[in-house]
C-alpha cells in the first residue's frame, strides 16, 4: 500500500507510516487521509480526534484484516458492522459488482478501464451495511467488498479484505495502483479544477471546489 502511493507520476502523495495508533491534533492537521491498515480502531481521545477529523472534511480508510476487531461505538462512524473473517466458498471469490457512478470507480468504467475480475479473494470479513452506508463493491458471492459512509464533511471507506497479498492477490493486478490512487483522491477531497467551459458543457454549481473562476 505504501509503495503504491509513492508511485505517482504527479508525485501527489506524501506518505507517513506510524506503527502506533496514537495520533495528535498536529498529526491530523498535516494530513488529508488516514488509513487504518489491519489494526484496531483507536479508542479514547485518539478515536474522538479521528472522528472530528472526518467530520471536518478528512478521509478515513479502514482496511480489515486479522487484527481488526469490532468495538462498541463504531456503528456511529463506519458504514456498517463487520464480523469475523471467513474463507470464501469455492476457494476464492472475485469482484462481481462495482459502482461505476462513484468517483472511486468511474475511471474504470470504460472499455479499457481495467479488469478487477482477475483478482482472487480468499478471505474477507462480513459487513452488514447500515442505512447510512453505501455499497460500492461486492464479491461474486454477494458479500460486500467496499462500503462508504458520509460523516459530516468527510467520508469513511471500509475495505473488507487486506491490501497486501495475504488474503487476496489484488496487489499484483494492474488495476491496483490506479485503484489506490482513486481511493486517496476521493477521500482527500481532490477535484480536478476546470479552467474554462465550452458551449454545451454542463456546469455543476453544486461543486464549486472543482471550478476555478477567472475574472
Amino acid at each position: 500500500l505504501q509503495r503504491a502511493l509513492e508511485i505517482s507520476e504527479e508525485a501527489s502523495f506524501q506518505v507517513t507510516v506510524r506503527r502506533s495508533t496514537s495520533l495528535s491534533a498536529a498529526d491530523l492537521e498535516a494530513t488529508d487521509v488516514v488509513v487504518l491498515n489491519d489494526i484496531r480502531f483507536p479508542q479514547g481521545a485518539t478515536g474522538d480526534r479521528l472522528r472530528r477529523f472526518v467530520e471536518g472534511g478528512g478521509g478515513l480508510l479502514l482496511v480489515l484484516g486479522e487484527r481488526s476487531a469490532w468495538q462498541t461505538g463504531l456503528e456511529e462512524i463506519l458504514p456498517g458492522r463487520f464480523g469475523p473473517a471467513r474463507d470464501h466458498t469455492r476457494g476464492a471469490a472475485r469482484l462481481g459488482y462495482l459502482d461505476y457512478s462513484h468517483p472511486v470507480f468511474e475511471l474504470f468504467g470504460g472499455p479499457r478501464g481495467g479488469d478487477f475480475a482477475r483478482a482472487r479473494f480468499f478471505r474477507s470479513r462480513n459487513l452488514e451495511v447500515s442505512p447510512e452506508g453505501r455499497v460500492l463493491a461486492r464479491f461474486d458471492d454477494g458479500a460486500i467488498a467496499l462500503a462508504e459512509r458520509r460523516l459530516g464533511e468527510g467520508y469513511v471507506l471500509v475495505w473488507t479484505s487486506t491490501m497486501d497479498a495475504f488474503w487476496n492477490d489484488l496487489a499484483v493486478q494492474p488495476v491496483f495502483l490506479p485503484f489506490i490512487h482513486q481511493l486517496m483522491r476521493h477521500l482527500g477531497g481532490y477535484r480536478e479544477r476546470v479552467p474554462w467551459f465550452t458551449t454545451g458543457q454542463v456546469l455543476d454549481l453544486s461543486d464549486p471546489a472543482g471550478m476555478v473562476f477567472v475574472a
